[in-house]
């Protein structure tokens, strides 16, 4: 006479069910287990594993809905209610659902943390499709007041700055904008070139300098790059580069 109680019989058809599909799946598969002894796998570990996974699920499920549910019964309750405290907080949840976030200071921090803006979010791109929209977004400084000696070419890809005759001092060059040093190149004459790589996309170049600045060193907006090479009229080499188009510094700021 079969004593087994339906509870226990079910449970060993399911358990020769899973030993089934899992010998189909994995034929000839062989695990060795602690003893270093070869077997097949445990036909009531499979068993429990899979009831494990279903245990969780649905508690978890059922957690986050009545988390989301009273959540939403709060906030309409206090859109309903006509008390001070409560109009208060209305405000406040409207002025947060309709304020543009600052993407730019996001994306500085994600360039200053990780390198590079990350392509695949569409808003970090929006703007380095518009060069234009870029630079009217910030607010750049002149890397060295003098004049300028040679204008924007395209070939050439920027333009040179002289120096001012009756002072030393403005021969310091600055950054443009806070960003991140992305190049240092040894120039052919003399003197490096240093390549800084902003929010947005945009580069900005700096040639025939004397500096002690390496790749990956943060620099801000109006910090010191290094001097101009000690050459008898020497000029500082400009350019502005949004991905692979050259920009005019001039349309940019002023030298004067």
């Amino acid at each position: 006479m079969d004593n087994k109680s339906p509870l226990k019989q079910q449970r060993q058809e399911r358990i020769q069910e899973l030993l089934d599909n899992n010998q189909i799946r994995n034929d000839g598969e062989k695990w060795v287990n602690e003893h270093g002894i070869v077997g097949e796998r445990d036909p009531e570990r499979l068993w429990k594993m899979e009831q494990s996974r279903h245990h969780y699920f649905f508690p978890s499920f059922i957690r986050r809905v009545l988390w989301s549910g009273l959540l939403f019964g709060i906030v309409f309750g206090i859109y309903r209610s006509e008390e001070t405290w409560a109009i208060s907080i209305q405000q406040y949840i409207a002025q947060s659902l309709n304020r543009e976030m600052d993407f730019q200071a996001v994306e500085s921090w994600y360039v200053s943390h990780f390198g590079e803006a990350p392509a695949i979010i569409p808003i970090f791109t929006e703007s380095q499709n518009n060069p234009q929209k870029v630079i009217a977004s910030q607010a750049w400084l002149v890397p060295m007041h003098g004049l300028v000696t040679t204008s924007f070419l395209v070939d050439q890809k920027g333009i040179e700055i002289s120096p001012y005759e009756d002072s030393n001092a403005i021969s310091q060059v600055k950054s443009v904008a806070t960003g991140r040093i992305l190049e240092v190149l040894k120039e052919s004459q003399s003197g490096v070139k240093l390549a800084i790589q902003h929010t947005g996309g945009l580069v900005s170049v700096y040639g025939h300098l004397d500096s002690t600045l390496k790749v990956n060193d943060w620099v801000e907006a109006g910090d010191s790059l290094g001097w101009l090479t000690n050459e008898p009229r020497q000029t500082l080499y400009f350019s502005l580069r949004q991905g692979d188009v050259y920009l005019d510094p001039l349309e940019v700021m002023s030298f004067d």
